[in-house]
């Protein structure tokens, strides 16, 4: 009985204070009107502060407003310049990326082209060698013979032994041999070239020296090529080329090229002007020539000194008063012939006189 009872007390005062604590509804209201009015009065605090600080700011705002604008209207050129560069940035990777999708198609194009030109040359090339062997394009249809003045064309087509209607190409690679055959032909020739024209024919090209002069060996010429060599076959005096000279006395190959070197430096006056060229050689000087002028007189002057003191001789020659000679072997002096040579010709005109009286009184005898 004891332990219920002191329950009940316990539970018993644990309602009143319950009881104690729970406000009343009046309190409820007033407790919410003070939290409202705190509220409030925060609300307010806060919008005088707001209107406080903004009078305050508004100096420093216009101050800031105006220095934004200067900065803006500074940054202005560089933002648009940006802008710009941007702008043109992006149309270029715009235009060279869209430039490179045909350059990248023409460029496969290309390469599919040469690969195919590459297989079809290797297919046609073959064929095409092979139909030209076949043909009559490759047989040889003719040989010609040009730039040959002294040499017959007949004889050099003979001697090169060209085959017609004989593969090409066999003879033209084996030409070396018909060059070398015809080369031994004639002294005249001095190269032979031989090629291909009008797809199946020979051209033989003949190159021929020149000739430069004449050698006098008593009373027959024989031609002088460019290369010094005298040829065998004697020419008579109507076949003389006018204009070139004429040498007499010389054996040595060598000294003739040296003499012709010489002779073709001088002006063509002064070529003009000699009609005969001798080698008259001493014991202590080879090299001397004795030159026949037009005018009758003699120059004897060395083969080193032709180009250096013949341009002399016309003055000298001007004050000559009758035909002589002009020794220019050491220094340069005149002298008229030997009185010898003036006896001898008037002892042969003597007798030449005599000789026709005696003629003309056996004539004159037999009449009686």
């Amino acid at each position: 009985m004891t332990i219920s009872t002191k329950e009940e007390k316990q539970s018993k005062l644990e309602k009143k204070e319950n009881s104690q604590k729970k406000p009343t509804p009046w309190q409820e209201a007033h407790q919410k009107y003070l939290q409202e009015k705190t509220l409030m009065d925060k609300i307010l605090k806060k919008n005088q502060e707001q209107e406080e600080s903004e009078s305050l700011a508004e100096p420093s705002e216009e101050v800031e407003q105006q220095e934004n604008q200067e900065q803006e209207k500074n940054e202005r050129p560089m933002i648009e310049i940006l802008s710009s560069e941007k702008s043109t940035e992006r149309t270029r990777e715009n235009i060279s990326f869209s430039d490179k999708l045909p350059k990248m198609k023409d460029y496969r194009q290309r390469k599919l082209y040469r690969r195919l030109a590459l297989i079809i040359s290797l297919f046609l090339i073959p064929l095409v060698g092979c139909i030209y062997y076949i043909s009559p394009l490759g047989q040889l249809a003719k040989v010609d013979v040009i730039h040959n003045q002294q040499v017959p064309s007949e004889q050099i087509v003979k001697t090169a032994n060209f085959k017609i209607n004989e593969p090409l190409w066999e003879q033209y690679f084996s030409r070396q041999s018909a060059i070398q055959k015809i080369q031994k032909i004639s002294p005249w020739i001095k190269a032979v070239n031989v090629k291909i024209v009008h797809f199946n024919q020979f051209q033989i090209n003949v190159t021929e020296y020149h000739r430069v002069a004449y050698l006098l060996t008593g009373d027959k010429y024989y031609d002088i090529l460019e290369n010094g060599q005298v040829l065998k076959n004697p020419i008579t005096q109507d076949q003389l080329q006018s204009g070139l000279p004429i040498l007499e006395g010389f054996t040595s190959k060598k000294l003739i090229l040296k003499t012709l070197k010489a002779y073709h430096k001088l002006p063509e006056e002064f070529k003009q002007s000699i009609s005969q060229i001798k080698s008259t050689p001493r014991a202590e000087n080879d090299q001397l020539l004795t030159l026949n002028m037009n005018d009758q007189n003699q120059v004897l002057i060395n083969i080193d000194q032709l180009t250096k003191k013949l341009p002399y001789y016309a003055k000298v020659a001007s004050n000559m008063q009758e035909p002589g000679i002009v020794d220019m072997e050491v220094g340069l002096f005149t002298y008229p012939y030997p009185k010898e040579e003036k006896k001898t010709g008037d002892s042969s005109e003597k007798m030449s006189d005599s000789d026709s009286e005696n003629s003309e009184n056996v004539q004159e005898n037999p009449q009686a």
